[in-house]
């Protein structure tokens, strides 16, 4: 059977704090392998993001992170020295952040960031070639104007235009594993699709392994080949995405009964009624 390229195995994220300590991830094991899809969905708060930062070990004090395994590749990132860390972050592993306008530099042109990155990444290449090789990563990602683009300031730029931004910067480098955080949140319908088209010529292109975090379950269930669905730090079900609507656990199924459609009757949306059994730590 082949490796994954991503192997997680009971990582745990907790912070300590005045209050006592806050467990924001409890026991996930999780695969991802190359070329695959995985979404990751669950209300706001139960750990999906913060999932995905301590992949890439951007856990901070008073945060501490401890897994039985986390392995990329092959490589066990939890005994990986940080500066080689360092070198897998956005080279082979990239995320792409929830809101461009908080993960941008307001101050930085879009292409002076590009160029930064790309300088950071080798820095043998010159100027005028990572120039060129900003435009070509905007173009890659279906930015028609790149020049003004480049040229531009993010406060300039659309919420798509700028998500965009952020998905060059992230795969340019052609990373082995994307982590994409809600990579479509506040888009319209037809950026949405553009993105997500982005995305997956990269998975079909590149056989690059794609981390989907979102809360919406429609999207994820027609983007992803498999979801994880999390609840309080835990991953409570995993399944094939073409078999969601089949899901069996209560968490599950109370999420897609809150999903409103609109070829039936209008009345109250069901409520999630939930059982504290769900949050407890099985440790």
């Amino acid at each position: 059977m082949t490796e994954p390229l991503l192997s997680i195995a009971n990582l745990r994220v907790d912070f300590h704090t005045e209050t006592g300590v806050v467990r924001a991830v409890r026991g996930v094991s999780l695969d991802i392998g190359r070329g695959e899809r995985v979404g990751i969905v669950g209300e706001s708060g139960s750990g999906k993001s913060m999932t995905g930062r301590a992949i890439l070990r951007l856990i901070r004090p008073p945060g501490v992170m401890t897994a039985e395994r986390l392995a990329f590749d092959g490589i066990d990132l939890m005994a990986l020295p940080e500066p080689a860390m360092r070198h897998l972050r956005g080279r082979r592993i990239a995320m792409v952040l929830q809101d461009p306008k908080y993960s941008l530099n307001p101050v930085m042109t879009v292409g002076k960031q590009l160029i930064e990155a790309f300088r950071t990444a080798d820095p043998a290449l010159s100027a005028k070639a990572a120039r060129t090789k900003a435009l070509d990563a905007l173009t890659a990602v279906r930015i028609r104007d790149a020049e003004r683009v480049f040229e531009a300031y993010p406060g300039a730029l659309s919420g798509g235009m700028g998500q965009r931004v952020m998905i060059a910067m992230m795969v340019a480098l052609g990373p082995d594993l994307l982590i994409a955080d809600e990579p479509t949140s506040a888009l319209d319908v037809t950026v949405q699709m553009q993105v997500l088209a982005i995305l997956d010529d990269l998975v079909r292109a590149q056989g690059m392994g794609l981390m989907f975090i979102s809360h919406d379950l429609d999207l994820v269930a027609s983007f992803c080949d498999r979801i994880a669905v999390m609840y309080a730090g835990h991953v409570v079900e995993e399944c094939q995405a073409d078999a969601l609507q089949s899901a069996r656990h209560p968490y599950t199924r109370g999420l897609l009964a809150a999903i409103p459609e609109i070829d039936r009757p209008r009345g109250d949306l069901p409520v999630l009624e939930r059982n504290p059994a769900w949050a407890e730590d099985s440790s």
